[in-house]
Order: C-alpha cells, then sequence, then structure tokens
C-alpha cells in the first residue's frame, strides 16, 4: 500500500469517526444525558407505543395485543411499532423518551454512515463523502421530520441499499447483493412503509441502470442487481405479513380515494419559494405546518448540484429524482397530473398521503449531486462548472429579493426579511468558495470548506425546531385520574374525549385500556362503531377519504353501552353524564371524569337476532340493553334463541395482553358476550375445551356456553408472524446459499480459463 493509499484509508476514517461527532454536535440539547426529543407526535403517539413494546419485550414476549388504544388491535403488526427493528431491542434498558432519543441519534449516525460508504465505493474523495452524509443526515427535512423518529430509523438504510448496488457493480462480489438485501429489509422493519416504499423506488430504479451496465459482460450479474431489492423486500415478512392483515381488518381495506392521498399538499406553487427562504414560512399562515412544508436542501448544496458531472452513473436518473419531488409535492395540482398518475399506476403510492413527504427523495438525490459537484470542482473545475455554480447562486439571491414582492406572496413578512438576509448571505459564501476554487483552491481545504458551510446552514435553521425537555418530565398524562381505576388485570377501560394532545393515548402510557386514541392503525369496525356513536347510527366506510387518526364519538349515544366503557375523561360538558371528578388541565379546561352507561365487559345473554352489516343500526340499538346480542350470521349448532334477558355480567375478569379469562354464569344455554374487536387469531376454550368465536354486536365476540358456571378463557396469536418469520429466515437462507454458490463458481472460473 502507498503512502497516498494510507492516507485516504486513514481520510475516510477520519471521516466516519466525524460522522456521529457531527450528529450529536447538531442535536446537542437532546443528546445530553437525561434529555429527550419531545415534540408533539413523539409525546402524544410514540412514546406510549415503545412503552407498551418496552413492556412486552422486557417480559421475553411480542407485544401480541394492545389495549391501550382503540380498543385493541395488534402491537406487533403495526409497522410504526418496529417491534423487529435492531435500535428498539438495543434501547430497552432505557425509558421511551430516551430511548427513542437514541434511536433518533444512531438512525442519523446510520445514514452518514451509509451515504459516506456509497460515496467511497463511487470513487469520491473523503470530502465529498462526509459532504453527502451532512446534507442528507443532518438536511432540513430529515431535522423538521424528527418528531416522526421512525422516518430517519428507515431511511437510515436508504444509502446502505444503494451502496450494496454500487459495490456489487465495482467489485461483483456477493456480499454487496446481501448488504443490499439487509438495507432493504432494515428499512422495512424501520417503522415508516411510506419512506421504505420509496427508499425501494430509488433503489429499484439505480439498479436498472446498473443491470444496463453489466448486462453486456454478465447478464446474471445484472439479473441480481434488478432482483436484490424485491428480496429484500420479502426478508421483511416477519413484519409485512402482519400488516397486511392489519391493513385489510383497517380502513384502509377499502379503496382510498385520491383527496385522502394527496391532502398535506403544497397547497400552490409558492412551496418553492421556501427552497429560497426556508425561514418564510413563519406564522403558518399557508395553511401548511412547516415540518411537511419545507424541502430546502441548502443554497450552496443547489450550486454544487450544478456542477455535478452529468456523465457519472446515477447523476441524470438523480437529477431527475430531485425534480421529482416538488413536482408530486403539489399533489392534485402537480402539472401534467404526475401525481393522480402515480396514484393510479405506481404500486402501493395510492395508499400513502402527504405528497410532500416525497420532498426527503429530492434532499437525499440532492446529497449524492452536491458530493458530485464538489469532487469535479476540486478536481477539474473547468470554467462551465464554475459559471454554473456562479448562476445558480445568482439566481437565489435575485429571488430571494424579488419572489416576496410579487403579488400573492403568501408568506409572512417579518420573517422573510430575516430569512433574505440569510439567503443573501449564504449565497454570498458559497460565491466566496467557488471564487477561490477558481483562483486554486484545492484538496481537503476546499472541502472542510464546504461541509462546514453544509453543517451551520441547517444548524442555524432547524437544530432549535425540535422541542426538547428532560426524559423524565415526559410522564403520561392522567396520573390524577389513577386512584379511579380498578388494580390490573381487572378491566379498566377509559375513553378520553378531548382535545387532542397528550391525554389521548395516555390509557395506554399508563397501563389501562383505551377506547378512544390517537394512531393511524385500528379495527374498521371499530371505528365505524365510535363514529356511529355522533349520530346513533351504523354507517359504514366508503372510500378512505379522510383521516382515521382521530376518531371521534359521543359518550352520551344510545350506542355507547356497547364500547363496555364506564369511565369517560372529557373537556367538555357532558350534561347527560354523571361527573365524579375534575382534574388538571392540558389545554384551556380542565380534563374532567364522567359516569358512563356501559355493559359488563363479558356477560352472558339469552337472546340473539341476526343481521346484516347495512341492517345492524336498529339491532344495535335494542342490544345495547344487554337482554340479547346481534349476530352477523346464523350461529351453527346452537339451538334457536330463547326471550331476551340478561345481561349477567362475568365474574372475575382478567385481561392481559392477549388473553382474557372470566367465570360466566348462565341461567340457561346462551353466549357470552366479549366486547373485545373480533378479530382473526383469537381463539376461546369453555371450561378447557375448544369454542368457536362469533363475531357480536357487530364489532365484538360471542361464545357459545351451556347452562351453569364456566371458566371461559380467550388467547390471541398471530399466526402471520410465525409465518411471516419463517419466510424472513427461509429468504435469508436461500439467499446466503445462492450468495455462496455463485461466490463459488466465480472462484472457479479463473481457474478453469488458466488450465484451458
Amino acid at each position: 500500500m502507498t503512502s497516498e493509499e494510507k492516507r485516504r484509508k486513514w481520510a475516510w476514517w477520519g471521516v466516519f469517526a466525524a460522522v456521529p461527532v457531527l450528529v450529536v454536535a447538531f442535536h446537542w440539547t437532546a443528546a445530553r444525558p437525561g434529555m429527550a426529543f419531545s415534540g408533539s407526535d413523539l409525546r402524544y403517539f410514540f412514546f406510549g407505543v415503545r412503552e407498551a413494546v418496552a413492556s412486552a419485550l422486557r417480559q421475553g414476549e411480542l407485544p401480541l395485543w394492545q389495549r391501550g388504544f382503540h380498543m385493541g388491535y395488534p402491537l406487533v403488526a403495526d409497522p410504526q411499532a418496529a417491534v423487529f427493528a435492531p435500535t428498539t431491542w438495543l434501547t430497552l434498558p432505557w425509558d421511551a423518551p430516551r430511548a427513542l432519543t437514541i434511536a433518533t441519534l444512531l438512525h442519523l449516525t446510520i445514514a452518514g454512515w451509509g451515504m459516506a460508504a456509497w460515496m467511497r465505493l463511487r470513487g469520491l474523495a473523503p470530502a465529498s463523502g462526509l459532504l453527502a452524509a451532512v446534507l442528507f443526515a443532518l438536511g432540513a427535512k430529515q431535522t423538521v421530520h424528527i418528531i416522526h423518529w421512525n422516518f430517519a430509523a428507515t431511511t437510515a438504510f436508504w444509502p446502505w441499499m444503494l451502496a450494496g448496488l454500487e459495490g456489487f457493480s465495482a467489485q461483483r462480489r456477493s456480499r454487496w447483493l446481501l448488504l443490499a438485501a439487509v438495507a432493504t429489509a432494515l428499512a422495512w422493519l424501520g417503522g415508516s412503509p411510506q419512506m421504505a416504499h420509496f427508499g425501494c423506488i430509488v433503489a429499484g430504479l439505480y439498479a436498472l441502470r446498473i443491470a444496463v451496465d453489466l448486462w453486456p459482460t454478465r447478464r446474471s450479474d445484472a439479473a441480481w442487481a434488478v432482483a436484490i431489492v424485491p428480496i429484500g423486500f420479502v426478508l421483511a415478512s416477519v413484519l409485512i405479513l402482519p400488516t397486511l392483515e392489519l391493513t385489510r381488518m383497517g380502513p384502509r381495506s377499502v379503496v382510498v380515494d385520491y383527496s385522502f392521498v394527496t391532502s398535506w399538499r403544497w397547497p400552490d406553487a409558492w412551496g418553492l419559494a421556501l427552497y429560497v427562504l426556508p425561514h418564510a414560512y413563519g406564522d403558518g399562515r399557508w395553511g401548511l405546518n412547516l415540518w411537511e412544508a419545507t424541502g430546502y436542501v441548502g443554497i450552496p448544496a443547489l450550486a454544487l448540484c450544478a456542477a455535478a458531472p452529468a456523465r457519472r452513473r446515477g447523476v441524470i436518473l438523480f437529477a431527475v429524482l430531485a425534480l421529482l419531488g416538488p413536482w408530486l409535492a403539489l399533489g392534485e395540482g402537480a402539472p401534467l397530473h404526475l401525481h393522480w398518475l402515480f396514484y393510479k399506476i405506481l404500486p402501493g403510492y395510492g395508499s400513502f398521503r402527504v405528497p410532500t413527504r416525497g420532498l426527503l427523495v429530492t434532499a437525499f438525490a440532492v446529497a449524492l449531486l452536491a458530493a458530485e459537484g464538489l469532487e469535479a470542482l476540486r478536481r477539474d473545475p473547468t470554467r462551465a462548472r464554475l459559471a454554473r455554480s456562479l448562476a445558480v447562486l445568482a439566481a437565489v439571491a435575485a429571488l430571494a429579493l424579488l419572489l416576496p414582492r410579487l403579488p400573492g406572496f403568501p408568506f409572512d413578512p417579518a420573517t422573510t426579511r430575516t430569512t433574505t438576509w440569510f439567503t443573501l448571505m449564504m449565497a454570498g459564501l458559497g460565491a466566496l468558495w467557488v471564487a477561490a476554487a477558481w483562483r486554486g483552491l484545492r484538496g481537503a481545504v476546499a472541502g472542510v470548506a464546504m461541509v462546514a458551510l453544509a453543517f451551520y446552514e441547517p444548524w442555524y435553521l432547524f437544530s432549535r425546531f425540535n422541542d426538547v425537555s428532560p426524559a423524565v418530565a415526559e410522564r403520561p398524562a392522567l396520573r390524577d385520574f389513577a386512584k379511579f381505576m380498578p388494580p390490573a388485570p381487572a378491566p379498566r377501560r377509559v375513553a378520553v374525549v378531548a382535545k387532542w394532545g397528550g391525554s389521548i393515548n395516555s390509557p395506554l402510557r399508563n397501563g389501562w385500556e383505551g377506547t378512544m386514541g390517537y394512531g393511524p392503525m385500528s379495527v374498521s369496525r371499530v371505528r365505524e362503531l365510535l363514529e356511529g356513536t355522533r349520530r346513533d347510527e351504523v354507517v359504514r366506510l366508503g372510500a378512505m377519504d379522510g383521516d382515521a387518526t382521530f376518531p371521534s364519538a359521543n359518550p352520551a349515544s344510545r350506542l355507547w353501552p356497547l364500547l363496555a366503557t364506564p369511565v369517560v375523561v372529557s373537556d367538555q360538558p357532558q350534561p347527560a353524564l354523571a361527573r365524579f371528578f375534575v382534574g388538571m388541565r392540558e389545554w384551556e379546561r380542565p380534563l374532567t371524569g364522567f359516569r358512563a352507561p356501559a355493559l359488563p365487559r363479558v356477560f352472558w345473554t339469552g337472546s340473539w337476532e341476526v343481521a346484516p352489516d347495512v341492517e345492524v343500526t336498529g339491532p344495535l340499538l335494542r342490544a345495547a340493553a344487554g337482554d340479547r346480542a346481534v349476530l352477523a350470521e346464523p350461529p351453527p349448532g346452537l339451538p334457536p334463541p330463547g326471550p331476551p334477558e340478561g345481561p349477567v355480567a362475568a365474574e372475575e375478569i382478567r385481561v392481559d395482553g392477549p388473553s382474557l379469562q372470566a367465570t360466566v354464569v348462565a341461567p340457561r344455554d346462551g353466549l357470552a358476550v366479549i366486547l373485545d374487536p373480533f378479530y382473526p387469531g383469537w381463539t376461546a376454550t369453555v371450561d378447557g375445551k375448544p369454542a368457536p368465536i362469533l363475531r357480536a354486536d357487530f364489532a365484538f365476540q360471542a361464545v357459545p356456553v351451556p347452562e351453569g358456571t364456566h371458566e371461559l378463557r380467550l388467547t390471541y396469536r398471530n399466526r402471520w408472524v410465525t409465518l411471516g418469520a419463517a419466510v424472513s429466515l427461509g429468504t435469508l437462507a436461500v439467499l446466503v446459499g445462492a450468495l455462496w454458490m455463485r461466490s463459488r463458481r466465480l472462484r472457479r472460473e479463473p481457474a478453469t480459463a488458466t488450465a484451458a
């Protein structure tokens, strides 16, 4: 190894060592011991989910069934729980706020390492690799989305997918294919299906580009390159298969309406102005929150992109991807109806809303293009490249001055003036760097100077965007209501009907059971029944055209007793309910506890009637008294129903995650009704003997019981997790075996050729 090679090797080691240092420095307020990111979605959703996951894993169990919100569903099948992500297991020793903060910092570091490794395989210098790492891992779009920690947990593996493909193209070694496949699987396990979908599209397109180069020399290698990303998708079957079942049982089981897919788009093309006026957003008058609105990638980075050599592999592809992000961010207003075409044609794309999240792909593409541009300007600063970079900087400065003066400018004037000065400063610093490159600035000095600019820019603009607080301060709300809850394992279901905030999922965080809640996953019939309480009428959901994250309900409804929820916490008057406690306030009004009419959680009833879902409202209103049940179909093997009688509450009801036990006293043959969601995977026994589970009262369960006293037990198991684990392990074994055979065959080819 020559001295130059040694120097370059140590320089790359310096880059990999610098990445975690820069990540911690950028997010120092949260990285400090005892501190935690505490933004809205973290506090209101992810903390509770992580606590439920960690509690189960610490007991050596998978979190099969959660009962804390939306009346329950299999948490192991919720991708945002990230049950199978390695960082979930690595951060078990910490409480949820600190664990998610450490995991976020680790994922940003992994993203930076991946970008550096990819740039190294592309033959770039260490400074260019560090620039790409900073632009992607610490860029604006990544930073503002820390409240969605699963975005970083997924996008962290994008560059590793590309690095695997790049390494395979350069060296033809099988281990690079294995890296690409495993990185693809880890992206899906990270917890954001939308980001994993985007990453697979990018990697798949790059694989096609690589296959074009590989095809003339070895067609089997071209086939491997194209197939490896789909193989990585199959490797994640342990999560994907149960998620598909939950999706089928949830609100997205029917067609997702385009109005939902295009929601939270850029209201108009003024979103492009945020590329040159990053803080013009100001007071939010534009109608979109900043973390979804911004696509800012950095002003010097834009100038470097203009210098990227078009002949370098992938540069044209990533230039198109960079432009595609803001194009699709306009949603239904996108030119040529491109977003609508993606919704219709591209598999999977029609399930995701918020078109502006595609701007993360733009940020990823810009990181590559800027690194290529920096490399070109440092190695071969031609007049054309330098002129293009200066032209971009001049255009940015001119736009920063011109845009606020145009009619219809929608952003806050005060913040626009401030950000205009910042834009002019960054354009000026970028121009000074280009001028220095023109005058002979070369080598590491030029690279480090640009990296410093790329780090300072998002740090100044966005590093203080995310809320940070002491981890111990992020305790669940409604602790003052704990004295009214029966001790576990007795049922203790609570409905929080209040302004969206930390209290909405606090039953989950407090270890109670929750009827309401905040989260994108639920059982669709449960949501339909909750929404039905608003008008005392159950209406089946059609095509999903709104946000299912926020179901609403009326606890004074005649249907409410079917929800078996005697405790309602509300910040609104509930004149039909009896008030029993006035607690602390979260927003303007105090949170007040009310007693609501509720059927027993498990009870015997002596009668039933059969009604299809389209005609279920009338029978359900009658069943709310508990003296009968409504079945979805005639029960096989049961005698005709007797006269209405009941409810007879079960005794010694015990609930614990994926199991429920109760003693049912039946005056005569009838049904034990269990007001838990009907869902595949539940099995029942009566006195230890298997018994069928019927769908009752539209969304719940019932088990036939004969006259007498019986021990009822229900247990949940998710067969798709078991099957998915088998598919994942089997695919991994087959992949490793096939790659080993490929490597062995390639090693034998040179020997055969030499002998010939």
